[in-house]
């Protein structure tokens, strides 16, 4: 029983401490969003853009032989073309979580999907109550709205739009929405100093290990202290002690008829 209990104690700590989640890369060749305003087209080079993709995320290269100046890439799903003066043409390789997947879009009732950011190109997929992935922005029909600004959503592997006023989503509207990309964000804390770099890049991985250490010690210790009061051998020796006691007189204790007659002995003695 006792045993058991132990293997279940070191079960849960080994569960415990375990090994951290690992997060892979995306395999291929990636071209980064390093400004505002690039835009996504569709795979023809007379149509509207689609959308416009958030700044620091990456598309995946697919064709950059395409067509002079532009590239076939895919974002999210969604393959189209991007122009490559757009951007600066810096591309990388195996990025973990490229594509913008953080936001839904909230449709109110009563809406509809469009095929194109006009109200003519109405479609009969009711967007209420639907996750609609956001892709980004896009310029359309203003209509009776204050504003032009329609959302590409991603829903059932197609793209769809929504004019920004049929939704709950108003604070993308707003010039401070701006979604960063995490690798972005870790090269603008970076310094020039190559020395700061190296104690940048070291600091979140020793606050990491050393919270690690004092979360194992800290489970570590009283499991220790459990198995010591369950199988320490004091307990056994004093229970075999108190068997022989029970067993056999201690030395030097005497029966009563024995203490007679040492008393009659010492009476004559006298």
């Amino acid at each position: 029983m006792k045993r058991h209990f132990a293997i279940n104690l070191l079960a849960i700590l080994v569960a415990a401490v375990g090994v951290p989640a690992l997060a892979y890369a995306e395999e291929g060749t990636y071209l980064e969003i390093d400004r505002d305003g690039v835009y996504l087209y569709d795979n023809t080079l007379v149509t509207p853009p689609l959308f416009v993709i958030p700044r620091t995320y990456y598309v995946k290269v697919v064709d950059p032989n395409y067509a002079s100046g532009f590239w076939i890439v895919e974002y999210s799903g969604v393959r189209g073309l991007i122009k490559i003066s757009d951007v600066s043409g810096k591309t990388t390789t195996d990025v973990e979580s490229p594509y913008y997947t953080a936001t839904t879009v909230s449709a109110y009732p009563d809406t509809f999907l469009y095929e194109k950011p006009n109200f003519e190109s109405k479609t009969q997929v009711k967007a209420y109550g639907l996750n609609l992935l956001y892709l980004g922005k896009t310029k359309g029909e203003q209509h009776n709205y204050g504003t032009d600004t329609w959302f590409a959503v991603s829903y059932a592997d197609q793209v769809y739009f929504i004019h920004s006023a049929m939704t709950a989503n108003l604070n993308l509207l707003e010039s401070s929405f701006a979604p960063v990309h995490p690798n972005s964000v870790k090269e603008a804390s970076a310094t020039p100093s190559e020395s700061e770099e190296t104690s940048t890049e070291k600091a979140p991985s020793d606050g990491f290990d050393l919270v690690r250490l004092l979360l194992i010690i800290g489970m570590i210790v009283p499991i220790v202290i459990v198995l010591f009061l369950l199988f320490r051998p004091g307990r056994r020796t004093d229970r075999l002690r108190q068997r022989d006691e029970r067993e056999r007189p201690e030395r030097g204790r005497r029966s009563p008829r024995e203490r007679y007659y040492r008393d009659e002995e010492d009476y004559y003695d006298d």
